[in-house]
Order: C-alpha cells, then sequence, then structure tokens
C-alpha cells in the first residue's frame, strides 16, 4: 500500500488534492503514527487543514484526520465541528506563546481562530454541496417496509403492550436495530439515523409505536396509540388523540411563547448587571459542593445523561488541594462530591464581574467585551423558548415524571410502586397519625357525602394539595411535619382509597381551619396521595424557572 508523509499534503491546496489523490493508502503523521485511510476520508480533513497551512509549526497528528473522530461511526451533521474543535484548540496550545511575543493579544488571537473555523465550515458547505451532488439520495415507501419487515422490528412492533415499560423496551429494539444491524447498512432511513441527519426519537414514532400522547393541557391520555406513522393511525381512538398535538402547536404559539419570551427578557434585564469576565483567579477558597451523578439507563433507555457532560470544563479543588478541570470522561468523579469553584461564590473586587477561573474553561468561547451575564441568559432561555416554538416535533411517547423522596421525606412517607403516589411510611405506624390539609386546597371534600360511590368523582375537583401535614405522637408529645408533595407544579390529589376512608370515618377541623383526618384504621398498604399523570413541557418549565 502507498505510503504517503501526510505532512506533504500540506504542500497542495485542497482543491489540488482533488485531482491527486485517489483510492486508499497509508497515511504517516508528524509523530510517527500511521493510519489506515482513503482519499474521501483524507479530502475532508484537509479542508481543516488550513489550519497548518496557516500555523506550519503546529504538529500535524492522527488526531485532526476525520477517520480518529469517527472512531466507527459514520459520518454526521456535526463532524466538521468536531474536527474543526479538535485542531483549533491544539493550534491555539501550540501557537499561543509565540503570537504573544509578536504583540497579539490572546482574545485577538483566540478570536482569529474562532473566524478561520467561520470561513472553513462555510468552504466546505461551498464546495462539498456541488462536488458530492451525485452521492445524494432519497427514500420512499419501501425503505419504510423494508425497515418494517425486519425480523427484529417486526417482532417489537408486534409484541408491544400498552404500558410504558413495554413502550420503552420496543423504543430500544427498534433503535439499536436501525443504528447497528448489518442487514439495514444500506438503507436510506437506517444511514440517515446513524449520521444524525434525522432525530431518531421522530423515526421512532414513524416506524414503532406514537406512545402515550397528552392533551392540550399536557394531561397523559390513559391508553397509549400502539401504531406509528407507517403502520398507520386506523383506530378512530388513535386519530382523535393524535389530533392533539396539532392542536398543542397551536396553542403553544401563541401564549405560551409569549410567556417564555418574556421571561427570557426579564431575565437577561436582571442578568445584565454582571457584565464583566476578568482572566484570572479571584482566589476564592468558597466552594459549591456537587454530587456527581453517573446516566442512568431503565430497559435500555437512557433516561438520564448524568453531570460529567453539563460539568466539563468547571474547576474544582481535588482532596489534594490542587484545582484541577473536569473533562466528559472523568467517570471516576461519579459518586463523589466535589469542591467546584462557581460564579455564586465568585471573590473578584469587581461588583460587576467574575473571574474566568469561577466561571469556568467556557472562557475560551466568550469574545472580548461580551456582556457575560446577557450572553449566559441568552444562551440558556433561547433552548426553552425555541422548544416551546417546536412541541409538535418534539411530541413524542410522554413519560410522567415519578417521585423522588429526600432522606427526611423518606421518615414519613414512602413512594408507593406506581411511582406516582405517595404511601404512609411504616414508621409512623401506631403513632396516632393525622393527616393535616387546608382547606382552602380540599374546598369540596364535602361531595364525598353527597355521592354513592367516591369513585364517581374527579380527584383533582376533589382536592389539588401542594403540601401535607401529618401529627403524630412521640413519646405523648404531639408532632407535626409539612411536607411538599408537589412535583414540577404538579399538585397531589387525595386518592379513590382516601376518600372512601374519611366518608367511612369523617374529618375534623382544627383551630386555624385546616381539615384533620385520623388515620387509625388505614389500610398502610394503600396510598394516600397520588399526583396527575400530567407531562411537564417547556411552556411549565419556564414557568416554573420563573418562580423558582
Amino acid at each position: 500500500m502507498i505510503r504517503i508523509m501526510a505532512r506533504t499534503l500540506l504542500d497542495y491546496s485542497t482543491e489540488q488534492l482533488w485531482a491527486m489523490l485517489t483510492g486508499s493508502f497509508c497515511l504517516v503523521f508528524d509523530n510517527g503514527e500511521e493510519i489506515q485511510t482513503n482519499f474521501k476520508e483524507t479530502l475532508y480533513s484537509s479542508f481543516v487543514w488550513d489550519f497548518h497551512r496557516e500555523f506550519p509549526t503546529t504538529p500535524l497528528l492522527p488526531k485532526h484526520h476525520v477517520k480518529s473522530i469517527l472512531n466507527g461511526r459514520r459520518l454526521g451533521s456535526d463532524t466538521h465541528l468536531d474536527l474543526l474543535g479538535t485542531v483549533m484548540w491544539d493550534v491555539y496550545e501550540h501557537n499561543l506563546e509565540t503570537a504573544l511575543k509578536a504583540g497579539v493579544c490572546e482574545e485577538d488571537f483566540r478570536d482569529h481562530l474562532a473566524e478561520r473555523i467561520y470561513q472553513l465550515t462555510n468552504e466546505m458547505y461551498n464546495v462539498l454541496t456541488y462536488r458530492l451532488e451525485e452521492y445524494v439520495v432519497s427514500l420512499d415507501i419501501t425503505d419504510f417496509i423494508n425497515v418494517l419487515n425486519h425480523p427484529v422490528i417486526k417482532e417489537a412492533n408486534t409484541t408491544v403492550v400498552a404500558t410504558q415499560q413495554s413502550i420503552d423496551k420496543t423504543y430500544s429494539a427498534i433503535s439499536g436495530a436501525l443504528l447497528t444491524n448489518d442487514d439495514l447498512s444500506t438503507n436510506p432511513i437506517a444511514l440517515a439515523a446513524r449520521s444524525k441527519l434525522v432525530n431518531v426519537n421522530q423515526v421512532l414514532q414513524c416506524i414503532g409505536p406514537r406512545g402515550y400522547l397528552t392533551d392540550t393541557d399536557s394531561n397523559l391520555f390513559s391508553q397509549p396509540v400502539l401504531r406509528g406513522y407507517a403502520h398507520g393511525l386506523r383506530l378512530f381512538y388513535d386519530s382523535l388523540v393524535e389530533s392533539r398535538s396539532a392542536a398543542k402547536s397551536l396553542i403553544f404559539s401563541k401564549t405560551p411563547l409569549q410567556q417564555a419570551e418574556y421571561f427570557s427578557r426579564r431575565l437577561q434585564l436582571m442578568s445584565q448587571v454582571v457584565q464583566n469576565l476578568h482572566h484570572g483567579d479571584c482566589g476564592s477558597t468558597t466552594y459549591l459542593m456537587w454530587k456527581v451523578r453517573g446516566p442512568v439507563i431503565e430497559n435500555g433507555v437512557l433516561k438520564r445523561v448524568g453531570d460529567l457532560k453539563q460539568l466539563a470544563g468547571k474547576h474544582y479543588m481535588d482532596t489534594d488541594g490542587v484545582l484541577k478541570t473536569i473533562h466528559g470522561g472523568d467517570t471516576f468523579l461519579v459518586g463523589k462530591t466535589l469542591k467546584l469553584r462557581a460564579v455564586i461564590h465568585c471573590g473578584h473586587p469587581d461588583p460587576y464581574g467574575i473571574c474566568s477561573t469561577c466561571f469556568g474553561d467556557l472562557t475560551l468561547s466568550v469574545p472580548a467585551n461580551t456582556n457575560i451575564g446577557q450572553m449566559c441568559c441568552t444562551s440558556l432561555a433561547q433552548k426553552s423558548s425555541q422548544n416551546v416554538l417546536s412541541v409538535k416535533h418534539l411530541d413524542g411517547s410522554s413519560v410522567v415524571d415519578g417521585i423522588v423522596l429526600s432522606e427526611n421525606e423518606q421518615r414519613f412517607l414512602q413512594v408507593a410502586m406506581d411511582d406516582n403516589s405517595y404511601m404512609l411510611s411504616p414508621q409512623l405506624k401506631d403513632k396516632n397519625v393525622k393527616l393535616v390539609i387546608c382547606s382552602d386546597q380540599a374546598s369540596n371534600i364535602t361531595d364525598i357525602m353527597d355521592v354513592v360511590d367516591v369513585e364517581t368523582l374527579n380527584i383533582t375537583r376533589v382536592s389539588e394539595l401542594a403540601e401535607i401535614g401529618l401529627s403524630f405522637m412521640v413519646d405523648g408529645k404531639e408532632h407535626i411535619e409539612a411536607i411538599d408533595i408537589s412535583l414540577n407544579g404538579r399538585l397531589a390529589s387525595m386518592t379513590y382509597d382516601l376518600l372512601k376512608h374519611i366518608r367511612i370515618y369523617g374529618w375534623g377541623v382544627d383551630e386555624r381551619g385546616n381539615y384533620t383526618i385520623d388515620m387509625t384504621n388505614w389500610d398502610w398498604q394503600k396510598a394516600i396521595l397520588t399526583l396527575p399523570l400530567k407531562h411537564f413541557n417547556m411552556s411549565d418549565h419556564s414557568r416554573f424557572r420563573k418562580f423558582n
């Protein structure tokens, strides 16, 4: 096989290399390492090597070649960003000192590299869109049929049942086949998913079950839609339920979007007071204690990505007294409680500024003279506004957040099997427990005495509780504990079992006008409160952030 010194290719422009390179060959890099590659991968990499052509002292390494970036994956919509970022920061590291000696300040040098990224991205777009025109593919219904008839996907769709666990398992099986199965290696739908040209969650809505949908008020419908768009929504119920997606899209484009935008505006006005980002270390010894959580996978579905990705670039004080930087691959930090440097504890003398050490390595991506408060709020709020506007595109199978109790709350309550209801803790047995409920939050409790069967009532009309009081006896003394039982704006309601208990044994009223319910004859295996099956959407997120 032909061996080519990678640095010799820098003597030619990418345009010249289009006419020179062909077939497969071995590239030898500056550190002596070799990789087996071809003209396609090398031409793609050559666009980015303009950094090396401009800064020839920068070593040309295997990690600057797209094959190392892909590591066996397909070329995707963000591959060029990964490659550009890898090369740019190496150029920054190897040439910063030279630039400073030449009288170029660090900010100007960094801005120049950022400008080159913009120019190279534009050049790649201009050249590749016409040179690769003949390789553009399309898809039709036969491609969907081939995917639906794949044995793994067909079995997953056939065996799915009306539970969230089954739907998650089906999604996991279908996405696994789409992204990894060799039988679909030439299917345009699978190729688009593997290259991240389409949203996999949206593809699953087409070739898998549509899942649990929500009404315009974000309450979940009791039965999921077990067919996808490719199979066709043939039941009247399925069509009616799915029609709510378009209705939500129309509704969210009005008042919810206005509320999200106004929240963004208020947030920016408040945060603009933090104007300056100073390079250096304020020396603060006050830290933000943070326990690093790892990813959570349930039934093959990633429920939480973990904290490392969000914490990458932040600085922390290690146990040996050394200030270190968190990287995305530092899995050894999972489960540890770190002393994070944070802007809320920054000790810089400028009352309108913060230091770069407390802000983190994200400092390197902030242009000079940027109002840091404005920039951070804009970056945060734009995602909220965009997701409110894109509710129809993001409206997959909705999942209700489960209850998570703190250590203190676990002394009094426990979570039922459905993860959506509260039960009394067994520790309270034989302690003369009484529930204390604000009368304003259970204004229709008297309705339970006016009906033959309490299950004919809507429990959310009887009570909507943000918190509950527990009165119990310890060593002959009465203790009262107030517990917050709301979750992301979802207010709890008394269960039918508790309403039946109240109907039999009645309720009392304390000196403050609160309802008191004696739990002496209560069945401790039953739930006392339940949360509505309501999806926490981006409009709720904006309102929640506004009041918290």
